[in-house]
């Protein structure tokens, strides 16, 4: 009887686990089929010991069986300093909000991928002048953390101590770091006469003293017989410093700043900074991230917001609309002519119609380029004796200056969501790349390359980085580079002087003019460096070539004639049609086409 008792508890207990398993299975969310494009995620988040409810929207690609899920989590932000270096954690920012930008660029399928933080900022002191990182990093699921770095400038000017005179000899600015590296120089208190009156030189890296990872001090007292004969002042004579710098607080192939500070016994300071590169690179990024930077107004005020969007980069591959399905009523060539007895920039019909004049600067305007919705020229012109960054409607109206720096600044070339402009600038003897916002703001350096000029710069048309030419005069070269200046990549290897690239609106292509001898000749090949293609074979210069949105043609300018003439081809080569017959040089033609 027992026994009869105890298997029936048996089969009891199995039954009632069969059944309780079966119910867990139909309940659990596992379980369910997941079908919207946006998945809505509440987590809890701990913040200065505040518990928030946060609704983070998480853009999802769809994916098949046996397919990995790749989606942007979360978004977090830091300050001067990464994630894992130090950097100050502002805070997870609420992400999915809309975003007309990504809208308009990839979209209604990817319109809520922008995110929002405030941040109250009451803690801090952004001193006038002073330099800052924000650090945004996304979390993708199939790949963990990736992030981009915005800098801006808090407007004003730094305020520095007129006594203290502070030099660093080495590493030079711009210098690529390999390995441990020596930081050196001197640094003198002018108001003291008896010593070199420096109580400290401190390093910090990222960020300025107070916000940016202390990573050491230099070691005082060095020799420097130089400083004391140049001063007049031989208590200056062990005014030198030195300091280790480990390379291995680097990421590699990351741009970073060295913020270097020499105080004084009675605590003033005066601050220099050193830009870096770490050698090496950083591993493909699946996600593409935009921060907005127009936000110097606002943190000085105590409480401001940090925005911007996400998404992945193969769903913005995705969707890209190929330039060939759009229609255009607007076909035109944009470039510069002597006609009026100085440099102007003109516009005519792609069959040679319509010569209309679009500036009348008494001193030159040239080197045009197209906004990529083809609504602005942005070009170069002379004011004051020196070239500035210009804009205006493609009519000639609403010229605006965008820059009023001291150096030549040419060239520029506007990024395919119109929130920067790269360009030209001819500093300690060469040139050098620069980047600035698309209203002049912001103007930041990405290239140091002594004695060897980095210049005519192409942004990409969907792409987070721009080509350019760099090499020293008679071996110039192409590269692409990334908007904040990491990633420089050769394009080709093969051996000829190559000068001025353009890439077509698909990606694909890109042109330039190649030297041989004692003339140019126009070439294509795949944006990849591959299928290298003359297209112009006379004893003529042919150069700057521009490739039409639509791909049907290539513009030039050659003087086979005796004077430099516009002119036009299929993208084979064939077809080359003369479109300028006027008195003066035509050069420089790029492409304006409008839907």
């Amino acid at each position: 009887m027992r026994t009869t008792a105890i298997i029936i508890t048996i089969l009891f207990i199995l039954a009632l686990s069969l059944l309780l398993i079966f119910a867990f299975n139909f309940l659990s969310p596992s379980s369910r089929t997941i079908t919207d494009e946006e998945e809505i995620i509440t987590t809890t988040r701990t913040t200065s010991g505040i518990d928030e409810n946060t609704t983070t929207s998480v853009q999802t690609t769809t994916s098949t069986p046996g397919e990995k899920d790749v989606s942007i989590e979360k978004i977090e932000i830091y300050l001067d300093g990464t994630k894992e270096g130090g950097g100050i954690f502002l805070g997870e920012a609420e992400y999915g909000l809309d975003s007309p930008e990504t809208e308009s660029v990839y979209g209604e399928k990817f319109s809520k991928s922008g995110f929002e933080l405030s941040w109250d900022s009451t803690g801090y002191i952004f001193e006038p002048g002073t330099i800052h990182s924000f650090y945004v990093y996304a979390y993708i699921t199939d790949s963990g953390w990736e992030y981009t770095k915005e800098t801006i400038t808090i407007p004003g000017d730094r305020l520095q101590s007129s006594n203290i005179k502070f030099f660093i000899d080495a590493p030079a600015n711009g210098s690529t770091i390999e390995q441990d590296i020596n930081v050196g120089g001197w640094a003198v208190n002018a108001a003291v006469s008896d010593s070199p009156g420096i109580s400290a030189i401190e390093f910090y890296l990222n960020g300025p003293k107070g916000f940016g990872k202390k990573v050491g001090d230099a070691s005082l007292g060095a020799v420097r017989e130089d400083v004391a004969a140049s001063t007049g002042n031989p208590a200056y004579l062990n005014s030198g410093f030195n300091f280790l710098l480990p390379s291995n607080i680097f990421e590699p192939g990351t741009n970073n700043l060295l913020y270097c500070y020499a105080i004084s016994a009675n605590g003033e300071s005066y601050e220099n900074i050193l830009e870096l590169k770490s050698a090496g690179s950083r591993a493909d990024q699946a996600a593409v991230i935009s921060v907005d930077n127009n936000i110097t107004s606002e943190i000085m005020q105590g409480f401001f917001k940090i925005k911007g969007w996400a998404v992945l980069k193969e769903s913005f591959e995705e969707n890209i609309i190929a330039s060939g399905e759009k229609q255009y009523k607007v076909k035109k060539i944009v470039f510069t002519s002597t006609k009026t007895g100085n440099e102007d920039i003109f516009s005519i019909n792609i069959d040679g119609s319509g010569l209309t004049q679009l500036t009348d600067n008494p001193s030159n305007d040239m080197y045009p380029q197209i906004s990529p919705d083809g609504d602005k020229i942005l070009y170069t012109a002379d004011i004051n004796g020196t070239w500035q960054i210009m804009s205006m409607n493609t009519d000639g109206s609403e010229k605006k200056q965008l820059t009023n720096g001291r150096y030549r600044s040419g060239f520029p070339t506007m990024t395919f969501e119109k929130k920067y402009i790269f360009y030209e600038v001819y500093i300690d003897d060469d040139w050098e790349l620069f980047r600035m916002n698309s209203d002049g703001t912001n103007q930041t350096r990405l290239t140091f390359s002594p004695g060897i000029d980095d210049w005519h710069p192409f942004a990409h048309p969907f792409e987070f980085k721009i080509i350019y030419e760099s090499g020293p005069v008679g071996n110039e070269d192409i590269y692409f580079m990334d908007y904040n200046g990491s990633n420089i990549s050769r394009v080709s290897d093969f051996q000829i002087r190559k000068r001025v690239p353009s890439i077509s609106e698909d990606g694909k292509y890109i042109v330039f003019a190649g030297y041989e001898q004692n003339f140019s000749s126009i070439f294509i090949m795949n944006s990849d460096g591959s299928e290298l293609k003359k297209l112009t074979d006379n004893a003529a210069y042919n150069v700057q070539p521009c490739i039409s949105p639509d791909n049907q043609f290539i513009t030039f300018y050659s003087d086979i004639t005796g004077n430099d003439e516009i002119y036009m081809m299929n993208m084979d080569g064939s077809n080359v049609q003369k479109l300028t017959d006027i008195p003066g040089d035509d050069w420089g033609p790029v492409f304006l086409y409008q839907e």
